[in-house]
């Protein structure tokens, strides 16, 4: 049934599922801290479903192709691994902003761009739904986040926006905005890369991990080991999704050209809105997880500690 709904269709429907969870759950008029476990167990909810979605997705389309890099079938670079051969029929010449000619390799047969899945595009709508109905609840903590502290003042955008959690908003909106361009690409029959960028939702793979971590610091504050194990958990989740996972994407592309390392094809073969985009993903992951560490680390000796000594007392 997920297979043959139209985009739009399913944009709306995930709404409207999510939105009525969220009201069931909630209630009439929930608390601060209800509303912030209601969005931690949704997002949970979601980013589960749409990972086994994507990982159902992908192997169904690795299953129906012969070979990763069948589009260059006659390409010897296939069997050595090496970069493309001098043949003009596997590159791509594009003139660069300085008049310049730069070749690139040929996508025009590639599987992992070329291919279309109704399928695909429906887990694409499935999290642009989602997305567009978390903001309004983001919204929603906004506004009992200020009457808390401020309950005098109406709440308008200025306030919403200085209360509200700005980088899941600004998240929230900026890949809400992108899923809603591509759907409307999917309407003028002109999409392509559902493939990679369902790659790009397995990211939603460490959020579990997160919203346990979450839950386990804020109600179960005294599970010490718990929460340091959710704490390393997490570390190595979210570098594994959305660290590691960058480069096993490019270098999966690498190797449909031919290309065995990620560093190669990306300096060498990706078009530089391709490079900006996913450089930036990299660098901003990379950046929030040594982060991530730095705090981790911070904490070890003072929680280790402490976890001795109430393993101590209870023998004792």
């Amino acid at each position: 049934m997920v297979a043959t709904l139209p985009s739009d269709v399913a944009i709306i429907a995930s709404f409207i599922a999510y939105r009525l969870i969220h009201r069931y759950v909630e209630g009439q008029n929930p608390s601060l801290p209800r509303l912030s476990a209601v969005i931690s167990g949704t997002t949970t909810l979601h980013s589960s479903i749409t990972t086994i979605l994507a990982i159902y997705f992908l192997r169904q389309c690795r299953t129906q192709w012969a070979d990763p890099v069948l589009h260059n079938g006659k390409n010897p670079a296939i069997k050595t691994g090496t970069a493309l051969e001098e043949s003009s029929s596997l590159w791509q010449e594009i003139t660069v902003g300085n008049g310049r000619a730069r070749r690139y390799p040929d996508d025009s047969t590639n599987p992992l761009l070329q291919t279309r899945s109704t399928l695909g595009n429906t887990i694409t709508a499935i999290e642009c739904g989602y997305l567009l109905q978390d903001t309004i609840s983001l919204l929603h903590e906004a506004v009992l986040r200020l009457r808390l502290v401020k309950p005098a003042l109406k709440p308008n955008i200025r306030l919403l926006l200085q209360y509200a959690d700005k980088t899941l908003l600004t998240h929230h909106i900026g890949i809400a905005l992108a899923l809603l361009v591509f759907h409307y690409y999917v309407h003028q029959d002109r999409d392509r890369g559902i493939y990679i960028i369902v790659q790009f939702l397995l990211m939603n793979s460490s959020t579990p991990v997160l919203n346990l971590r979450w839950w386990l610091r804020t109600y179960h504050p005294n599970s010490r080991l718990l929460c340091l194990c959710s704490d390393l958990a997490f570390v190595a989740a979210f570098y594994m999704a959305r660290i590691w996972l960058v480069g096993w994407i490019i270098r999966g592309y690498g190797k449909s050209h031919g290309y065995a390392s990620a560093w190669k094809i990306y300096f060498e073969g990706m078009r530089l809105p391709c490079q900006m985009g996913t450089g930036a993903l990299w660098i901003a992951n990379t950046a929030w997880w040594t982060l991530l560490v730095i705090s981790v680390a911070k904490r070890l000796p003072k929680e280790l500690a402490r976890i001795g000594e109430a393993m101590h007392s209870k023998k004792s």
